[in-house]
């Protein structure tokens, strides 16, 4: 859980990050033999007693931190 929250709150996910709201996460970028990388992110919130999990994957999208975190951001806003 710890590192997962890292990834949000220092590293590759800070994309996905909401004030008031603590957000673990793991991005990816998956490649793919027949165009743009696929991006991916997963995550859970609030980390203190989960309630809800994100997943987002955008085919052909490049980057997980990029592309898919700023997705999952929305999310978690809107339903928490």
């Amino acid at each position: 859980r710890a590192l997962m929250e890292e990834v949000v709150t220092w590293g590759t996910g800070t994309a996905a990050k909401v004030r008031g709201i603590r957000i673990a996460g793991k991005t990816g970028t998956a490649e793919n033999p027949h165009g743009p990388a696929h991006a991916w992110f997963i995550g859970f919130a609030p980390v203190e007693k989960p309630r809800l999990v994100v997943v987002v994957i955008v085919e052909n999208g490049g980057s997980g931190g990029a592309v898919a975190a700023p997705v999952a951001r929305q999310i978690f806003a809107e339903a928490l």
